[in-house]
């Protein structure tokens, strides 16, 4: 097996802390095959829940590991468990390392076992080479019990005995082999029962920490957290969040402490609440203008988002209307437009105008947003890069849109005004080239499109203020 270290995928999450047999060592133990007085080794041991049973049993077990038992040395025992391996190794040739590497060590019986085609619902999990991706970072290959017959015996040469769906057992001496068929067709069974340790302390096997055990859960979180500026209800979260919360026997409440502990920057989440409840008042006020007739039909969702941000709906309304307010003052719209120019959101024309990329019009304060989302709202989409131009003087918004928008000089042949007194969307032939590209686009000082431009200041002379010329 490689070093996880050089390997992406958790295969250690996999293991599971148990204080009873695992499946297949309760099966070699009924079976006889392993009882005291014959030695045991653990082939990934895991956390060590059989070599504890075992022990508890008189039965000699020791075990190797590459996550929770490294050190551990790796020597030969009577019967070699491989439990729950192969299913976990994500690279086809390395199975068959490790295969052979257990073989190697089994004097008489190796028995190895895989998890099975249907044993698990897969709906949901990503495809990773031949298995799947879980929602906790592990890999899983499901086996057909006849492909993994053909496995075994293709990589040891013996004809592996099914003890159950996805258990093998593999013999050395065929001797041993019909010892064994001859007693599990008299039906006979020995018990288990004396096979079960005390839970152990906690030096004994480290168990994980709580946010590595339910890690994609948290990630899960701490994303919607910092998108919606507001913790999630369990209903917004994925079925594969549940899944593994379940398994991990964590409630839901309990993954939103550890998220707050673990995965979510205070500081981002307050800016992503901020974020959040300046979008709502922009979407709400655009509503309003535009007399929407499914604005009261809000999703549960965004209802959340509302009461956590607002507190009430009424409080929501009452400040969305504020920000129709500032539409109608020309002056906190100009405020705001010299405030965008002074953060690098674009330039101020000669004529006391706002000209920014349209890519960039999601970063303005709301205010702005706003009177841009009304002329949109009359012109629709144009469907391709353009250059937006706030007039709020005279309440018209004009849109370009570029052609040959990677030149140093991109132009512009046709102006889409929307005048927002009117409720009027005027269509122009207008052909212009945008010579401040550095600082509509939000270039960097010492980019070569500023140089560019300096120059052809220095030798135009006139074009100092303006934003677009005439060709």
């Amino acid at each position: 097996m490689i070093n996880e270290l050089t390997n992406p995928i958790a295969r250690h999450r996999t293991a599971m802390v148990r204080h009873t047999l695992s499946q297949p060592m309760s099966l070699a133990v009924r079976h006889g095959l392993v009882r005291p007085g014959v030695s045991v080794f653990d082939y990934g041991c895991g956390q060590g829940g059989d070599l504890r049973a075992l022990g508890a049993a008189g039965v000699e077990a020791v075990g190797w590991d590459p996550h929770f038992a490294p050190n551990a040395p790796r020597h030969e025992a009577e019967i070699v468990n491989l439990g729950f391996v192969l299913n976990v190794i994500e690279d086809p040739a390395e199975r068959v390392v490790a295969l052979k590497g257990a073989w190697a060590l089994a004097t008489r019986v190796l028995v190895v076992s895989v998890m099975i085609v249907g044993a698990v619902p897969v709906d949901g999990l990503r495809e990773f080479g031949d298995g799947y991706l879980t929602a906790r970072g592990t890999f899983q290959k499901y086996f057909q019990q006849a492909e993994l017959k053909a496995m075994l015996t293709l990589v040891t040469g013996v004809e592996p005995v099914a003890l159950a769906p996805g258990i093998f057992a593999l013999f050395r001496l065929p001797e041993d082999e019909q010892d064994f068929l001859l007693e599990r067709r008299r039906g006979r069974r020995a018990s288990t029962g004396a096979y079960r340790a005390d839970r152990p302390a906690r030096t004994t096997v480290a168990r994980p920490q709580l946010a590595d055990r339910i890690a994609s859960a948290i990630d899960a979180i701490a994303g919607f957290a910092l998108e919606r500026g507001r913790l999630p209800h369990p209903d917004e979260m994925p079925s594969d969040v549940h899944a593994l919360l379940a398994a991990e026997r964590v409630s839901f409440a309990r993954a939103l402490e550890a998220s707050l502990d673990a995965g979510i920057d205070a500081e981002l989440f307050a800016r992503a609440a901020a974020e959040r409840r300046e979008d709502l008042l922009v979407h709400q006020a655009l509503n309003i203008l535009n007399r929407s007739r499914t604005a009261a039909r809000a999703s549960p969702a965004m209802v959340r988002d509302i009461r956590q941000q607002f507190g009430s709906q009424q409080q929501f309304g009452e400040q969305a209307l504020e920000y129709l307010h500032a539409l109608a003052n020309p002056q906190r719209t100009v405020a705001a437009m010299e405030r965008a120019a002074d953060n690098g959101f674009g330039a101020i024309d000669e004529d006391g105008r706002l000209v920014i990329d349209s890519g960039r019009v999601p970063e303005l304060e709301g205010v702005l947003r706003c009177y841009v989302g009304c002329a949109t709202y009359l012109s629709g989409d144009i469907g391709q890069d353009h250059i937006v131009r706030l007039d709020p003087l005279r309440r018209r918004t004009t849109l370009f849109p570029l052609t040959g928008g990677r030149k140093p000089f991109p132009e512009t042949v046709t102006s889409i005004t929307v005048d927002l007194k009117r409720q009027d969307v005027i269509i122009r032939d207008d052909a212009r080239v945008l010579v401040r590209k550095a600082d509509v686009f939000g270039m960097a000082a010492r980019s070569r499109q500023r140089s560019l431009e300096s120059k052809r200041r220095s030798m135009s002379g006139n074009e100092v203020a303006k934003v677009f010329v005439r060709p």
